[in-house]
């Protein structure tokens, strides 16, 4: 059995994703951001976001004995896929 090293701390409260996603939706979709930041819920959403993105990395990690950098960046393609086109 695959054991996984530790979650570093930024890892573990999603601050990873939360820096990438704030990005991302700022290069593809900044009307986005901005209705949600009129709402107030846009630091909700890239929160909500960037651990929804975490679990699938761990899930996708376990599935296929891959490194976290080509797990993340798979998922983050596949987000990026169906939030923008």
């Amino acid at each position: 059995m695959n054991i996984m090293e530790p979650l570093s701390e930024e890892l573990q409260d999603n601050q990873y994703y939360v820096a990438l996603l704030d990005e991302l939706v700022e290069e593809n979709d900044i009307e986005l951001k901005h209705r949600l930041q009129k709402a107030d819920t846009y630091a909700q959403f890239i929160n909500d976001q960037a651990g929804l993105l975490m679990d699938k990395t761990i899930d996708y990690i376990k599935s296929n004995e891959v490194s976290f950098v080509l797990a993340s960046n798979i998922v983050v393609e596949q987000w990026k896929e169906r939030m923008f086109n």
